[in-house]
């Protein structure tokens, strides 16, 4: 049986939550005033009862997937969700408008009866202003739609992104999401001055042991990893990430804020002990944009690391793109080795790093029955790329070295520019 999840009410992130008033605080995008109505004055965290536990140590009791509005079919997720402990509850976030295609689908599939429906709303507004949060740029890029089918909750297929995972001391599941996804949106007109954030509609995901929690910062869950070692709790933040909450905060409160000061803001609402920043201040590879597709964090202070192998491309701009994605390597295995990080080297082909496909970027866990550790690790179609003869067995073999046993899972996610642990978010 299917279950759909009955939290959703019609219209549920059209005009819902805090309508500001002409006391509350003031959205200036440069030269564009406006004001959010959906979410509360941006104002530094406070510390808060909640701790993240590292991907690699969670039990895939419990996972979250997602589809955009234009989608029915989980079937980019299909062979990841196949490949799930029998024993795994999913919970699939889906578009309202879609539900009865989802259901009928879901029937044969071997996981439809452990999959629990949540709809959204996907609104979208024609002739509204849409506030654009770019990682390469330091300030909301205003767009009028006009006839453009730009709206502000189209979901993502990237599960990952919508939030990071936490636990309170009850060991309720805390969501902890982004104060926007991509882009604010005028609520009616481009006249309007209240705005709605794209991600609004996470609110439908509020329930049962789920408590959600939206941070005063803008970052993507997949450019934001967390590890514990000995007590210590230690965050990792791409770059982009500081910049983004950079824009927002500024074009909120009218503060430019210091990457000291939005590392703290990380630090206290994530809860941890240490926030490193990898990369700036340029933005991340265009090939390498976030940090799950360079690094794959691994019990007693290891990472697995992508190490791209083959000779740079002689021809622009595949020539500066790897050359960046090198540097930017280099940086983080400097980085990781100061913090007394043990590295393990995933080999990627220049090839395979051209077209995202990113081999760390993989879903560690512990099954719950056996205690196994095991890890969920991409292969892409021999089609799509020249491969060098023997190297996938060589990292599946180093991977389970340190104690893992590897589940090789087929995926053309890459075409989309993700991988398979952008597509699912492990909540417990």
């Amino acid at each position: 049986m299917i279950l759909v999840v009955s939290v959703f009410l019609a219209g549920i992130v059209s005009t819902t939550g805090l309508l500001w008033n002409s006391h509350s605080e003031r959205v200036v995008p440069r030269s564009d005033a406006a004001v959010p109505g959906d979410t509360q004055v941006l104002r530094a965290s406070q510390p808060k009862q909640w701790h993240i536990v590292p991907e690699y140590d969670r039990r895939m009791k419990r996972v979250v997937v997602s589809l955009p509005d234009d989608d029915a079919h989980p079937t980019l997720q299909h062979e990841v969700l196949s490949r799930l402990p029998d024993y795994a509850k999913i919970v699939l976030l889906a578009p309202a408008n879609r539900l009865d295609k989802t259901q009928r689908w879901l029937v044969d599939q071997p996981y439809g009866d452990r999959t629990s429906l949540v709809p959204y709303d996907p609104q979208h507004r024609s002739g509204a202003r849409l506030y654009l949060l770019l990682p390469d740029e330091e300030s909301l890029v205003p767009v009028d739609t006009e006839e453009f089918r730009i709206g502000t909750q189209h979901g993502t297929q990237w599960a990952q992104d919508l939030f990071e995972v936490a636990a309170d001391s009850n060991n309720r599941s805390v969501l902890l999401t982004a104060c926007a996804h991509k882009c604010y949106q005028a609520m009616h007109d481009r006249m309007d001055r209240r705005v709605v954030s794209d991600n609004s509609y996470l609110r439908c995901l509020d329930f049962g042991s789920v408590d959600l929690q939206k941070l005063d910062l803008a970052f993507k869950g997949g450019n934001v990893l967390v590890d514990e070692h000995r007590g210590e709790r230690i965050a990792f933040c791409g770059y982009d990430s500081v910049r983004t909450s950079r824009t927002v905060w500024e074009a909120f409160r009218g503060e430019k804020l210091s990457d000291d000061r939005i590392a703290e803001m990380f630090k206290t609402g994530l809860n941890v002990d240490r926030v490193v920043l990898v990369g700036g201040p340029d933005s991340q590879p265009e090939l390498m944009y976030h940090l799950d597709q360079a690094m794959l964090l691994l019990p007693g202070r290891r990472a697995a690391v992508a190490r791209v192998v083959g000779d740079t491309p002689r021809l622009e701009p595949d020539a500066s793109r790897i050359r960046q994605v090198r540097a930017f390597l280099a940086e983080l295995r400097v980085c990781l080795c100061d913090l007394g990080y043990s590295l393990i080297d995933v080999d990627t082909p220049v090839d395979n790093v051209l077209q995202y496909q990113h081999y760390v970027n993989a879903i560690p866990y512990v099954d719950d029955r056996t205690e196994d550790r095991v890890m969920l690790f991409p292969v892409f179609s021999s089609e799509s790329v020249a491969q060098p003869e023997g190297f996938l067995e060589r990292n599946i073999a180093r991977l389970e070295a340190t104690g893992y046993r590897v589940t090789t899972v087929p995926t053309h996610a890459y075409e989309l520019t993700g991988g398979i642990h952008c597509l699912v978010n492990v909540v417990q």
